[in-house]
């Protein structure tokens, strides 16, 4: 049995309903919203997650089965992931029943910004700056290492590998090594324009849930 879920309601008598399972940064995003007509539903509840059965019973008595978290029985349209993977959402059973599915853009710039953090040891001066390890200026302290002109690699060059390599060639003017089931034809072409393009030889990846596993040696990259 459901719990009862808190709701806070926009434009009760508005045409085009509109169901927000967590409440999300910000009002832009209810003006925009309420400004097309649409009522709003936001769920308030601190609870991280909503059951199928939450759900079932905020979608209405129509609902005989939640499809991608968005029911085509109670006339459910669309259903946007608020990350960047849709693992969570049933891709056949949407496409089969007509309800479009939307994700958030691209993750890029966090992997620019671990990269960054790793390569000049910010989160360890952070720690030994907050426990007061800090005993005044030493030259080799905390010295990290320079990005420009080393290499980067990059295993899966689609949307967000892409945008990460174009961000660290174009900033740090490094060199790309990348693997990728299909030749990256685009990035390629980018990467020419900030100089020599290093090329791995192709070699098989294995990914289960916790590491990767080359199946032979990666090799010395050759000149593209």
């Amino acid at each position: 049995m459901a719990k009862p879920v808190s709701i806070e309601v926009w434009n009760p008598n508005e045409k085009y309903r509109v169901i927000s399972t967590k409440p999300m940064p910000g009002t832009r995003w209810i003006r925009l919203l309420t400004d097309q007509d649409c009522r709003l539903e936001i769920c308030t509840h601190k609870q991280t997650i909503l059951f199928v059965e939450d759900i079932a019973a905020l979608i209405g008595d129509k609902c005989d089965g939640v499809i991608g978290q968005v029911t085509i029985k109670a006339g459910g349209k669309a259903f946007s992931n608020m990350a960047v993977g849709y693992n969570n959402v049933d891709v056949n059973a949407t496409t089969k029943y007509g309800v479009s599915v939307g994700n958030t853009p691209s993750i890029a710039k966090l992997a620019a910004s671990l990269s960054l953090a790793s390569a000049r040891r910010i989160v360890e001066a952070d720690e030994f700056m907050r426990t007061c390890l800090h005993d005044g200026w030493l030259p080799h302290l905390f010295v990290g290492n320079l990005l420009k002109g080393q290499r980067v690699g990059v295993i899966g060059a689609g949307r967000i590998g892409s945008a990460y390599a174009r961000m660290m060639i174009e900033g740090f003017k490094m060199n790309l090594i990348y693997y990728d089931l299909y030749q990256a034809t685009r990035l390629e072409n980018f990467v020419t324009g900030y100089g020599e393009f290093l090329k791995s030889n192709y070699f098989p990846v294995y990914l289960d849930s916790h590491a990767l596993y080359y199946a032979s040696k990666l090799q010395a990259p050759v000149s593209y």
